[in-house]
């Protein structure tokens, strides 16, 4: 598998309106639109659902085409092609990305950004199919892994609370669920963050991960201990694995069926009720 290899950062300010406490953050990726194993009713879901959320953020996850793989474009790139296939390809490659386009358009001005994959298409130097579709979403493209910073104020209150968020594309996490979880418990070694996602390797859920506990100033008792648990995502699939009469590389391996769908976060912001009324956040994750 060969991304990228782009790491960014990325701060978005998130104003809720007054009297709203609560928002969504909803990933989405490897939908994979036009193979022949799209998960055509999971995706019509997806957007159905998506289209009716409100004080929603989604974030992409990448591998929204199918093609073009590593090993794709490995053979593209040498050159042997002739000028009008390539064009040709250029053609088909706008034209999935303008329809992933128009199905998404209802998240532009919500979108925090769009991570690319290991599927991809080049369009021309330093412009890929994620470029393109990060651009008409007006998102910022943020390779293939990035550590984001949400900087949420509610209610006219000045004073902003940091939801951080460490994302990666993805990688393989083994064929047990919980080998899966594993791989993404690695990713609490590199950065701090509330919440750490992964797709690519087409599972799907989320859990808390263990709670971490440390001390913080209190201006009635000097010191108090808190605590945090960060989230664990794996963002599913739109791909499937196993149709009658198709061919597929995970049958072909014996390997389970995709987890399709989506997952989500509902995070809502608190405040203790005595003593200095710290401000914290309550994260509930769905599948």
């Amino acid at each position: 598998m060969k991304t990228s290899g782009l790491f960014s950062t990325h701060v978005v300010d998130v104003k809720l309106p007054k009297g709203v406490k609560t928002f969504r953050i909803v990933p989405f990726g490897d939908i994979h639109r036009e193979s022949k194993l799209h998960a055509a009713g999971h995706w019509k879901d997806f957007l159905h659902r998506a289209k009716k959320l409100d004080h929603v953020l989604f974030l992409g996850m990448g591998d929204y085409t199918d093609g073009i793989s590593t090993s794709e474009r490995e053979t593209i790139d040498t050159g042997k092609l002739h000028e009008t296939t390539q064009a040709t390809l250029k053609d088909v490659y706008r034209g999935i990305t303008a329809t992933l386009v128009n199905e998404l358009s209802f998240m532009r001005g919500r979108v925090i950004g769009m991570l690319g994959g290991n599927h991809f298409f080049n369009l021309r130097q330093d412009e890929t199919t994620d470029h393109v579709l990060a651009h008409a979403l007006g998102a910022k493209f943020l390779g293939v892994s990035a550590l984001i910073r949400l900087r949420i104020t509610a209610g006219g209150d000045p004073v902003a609370l940091n939801f951080d968020i460490f994302a990666h594309h993805g990688k393989g996490g083994g064929t047990l669920p919980g080998s899966t979880f594993n791989t993404l418990e690695k990713m609490t070694a590199i950065a701090e963050a509330d919440l750490y996602l992964m797709g690519h390797d087409h599972k799907k859920g989320c859990i808390p991960s263990s709670p971490r506990i440390r001390l913080t100033d209190s201006p009635k008792s000097g010191v108090k201990l808190s605590e945090r648990s960060p989230w664990l995502g794996r963002t599913g699939s739109f791909l499937k694995a196993y149709e009658p009469g198709e061919v597929s590389y995970n049958v072909d391996a014996g390997r389970s069926a995709c987890a399709l769908g989506w997952i989500e976060f509902e995070v809502s912001l608190m405040r203790e009720g005595t003593g200095d009324r710290r401000r914290y956040f309550r994260v509930r994750g769905t599948s």
